[in-house]
């Protein structure tokens, strides 16, 4: 028994304001890989978008080493080598980009390397996201656009008031029909059904033949809350969202007082912890 697999979201949990590991966070995930449990990034992002904190972790390009990205329509090893997860079509695109073209908004597609836009001004939170991602943005007319694309998420990208009107006017069979999620309140992101991080972090746990008592995920956002109730220890920033602090078992500190690191030492490694003694 004890936790064997630990799933971490990483904007505003694994890295801080400054996007930043912290040194006790950093020390407390290598001790947890020295001991032989698996760390695991789970993320929105991209394999590109996670690079250099998988290298400062000590973890990055291995076939022994997993990253749940794109909030879980890609499972796949840090080596990059894929092992599960679900895509869209050309045919879903065309449903959320008329939804994008009703409320005057951003919408991209990401690809497995690189983002597509048939957007003629880029918004300054995409320019931001892809910057940050290390994403390519093609530009793409509808017309020239092929179902043999990979088509792995969408994203309506826009000010928080726009996102929040595309949210509370999406069609009741859409949202029925596909994951979508709020993952920053400038991102609005739509996956198959079945890409969640919960799912990614219930794959990854068959496949590593790891009972799901055993995992521990942590996370501060809406994208994280399938993976925090999946988790045998669903762990919940103190910063984050009042719906993750509701489903999660336990909460730590924020992601600027090593939230992450605290939570590890504490449920992965079985240390006193005082900062989290009740």
């Amino acid at each position: 028994m004890g936790i064997k697999l630990i799933t971490i979201d990483i904007d505003d949990t694994l890295v801080n304001s400054d996007k930043q590991i912290t040194a006790r966070v950093k020390h407390a995930l290598q001790k947890a890989t020295n001991q032989g449990i698996k760390v695991v990034l789970a993320t929105g992002r991209p394999l590109s978008g996670v690079q250099d904190y998988l290298t400062e972790l000590a973890l990055a390009d291995q076939s022994d080493q997993f990253a749940i990205t794109y909030n879980g329509s890609v499972v796949q090893t840090t080596a990059g080598e894929q092992i599960g997860g679900h895509e869209l079509s050309l045919a879903d695109y065309k449903k959320f980009k008329g939804i994008a073209d009703k409320f005057h908004s951003y919408i991209q597609v990401e690809s497995l390397s690189y983002a597509i836009t048939a957007n003629t001004m880029v918004n300054r939170f995409a320019n931001g996201e892809n910057n940050m991602v290390r994403m390519p943005l093609k530009f793409q007319p509808m017309a020239e656009m092929t179902s043999d694309e990979h088509y792995v998420k969408f994203m309506f990208i826009d000010t928080a008031e726009k996102i929040d009107e595309i949210a509370d006017n999406m069609p009741q069979d859409l949202k029925n029909e596909y994951y979508i999620v709020k993952s920053t309140p400038n991102f609005l992101e739509v996956m198959h059904k079945e890409s969640t991080k919960g799912n990614g972090l219930q794959l990854l746990a068959d496949k590593l033949g790891i009972d799901i008592s055993d995992t521990m995920a942590l996370g501060d956002q809406y994208n994280d809350l399938t993976m925090i109730a999946a988790a045998g220890t669903g762990v919940a920033m103190a910063n984050a969202v009042p719906e993750v602090k509701a489903t999660a078992d336990v909460m730590t500190t924020s992601q600027n007082e090593d939230g992450v690191g605290l939570a590890v030492e504490k449920w992965a490694l079985n240390q006193s912890v005082p900062e989290l003694e009740n």
